[in-house]
């Protein structure tokens, strides 16, 4: 698999449209860690703001599986039909 297919899979939500949540949360993810490792290598006391920044995007990450509950079952069926088809026409 290419990176940018891994990319854009973990970015994608299930009806395989980029999620505007899961993008922010990487990016606060990202950020967060290069602060971080910044503030190690100068040696210097990372900003008291990195601990809020970190939870938000920790909950972004989280938020499509709490936002799943209101999906009809119906809804949650044709998800599941579409990526098995998805997967037989990757398959063949």
């Amino acid at each position: 698999m290419k990176f940018t297919e891994f990319i854009k899979e973990t970015l994608s939500d299930e009806s395989h449209h980029i999620s505007s949540k899961r993008v922010c949360g990487v990016l606060g993810w990202i950020v967060c860690l290069s602060v971080l490792v910044y503030c190690s290598i100068a040696v210097v006391q990372a900003p008291i703001m990195i601990d809020t920044v970190i939870v938000t995007s920790t909950a972004l990450l989280g938020l499509d599986s709490v936002t799943d509950i209101w999906k009809g079952k119906n809804e949650k069926v044709e998800i599941l039909q579409r990526k098995q088809e998805d997967r037989e026409c990757t398959e063949d």
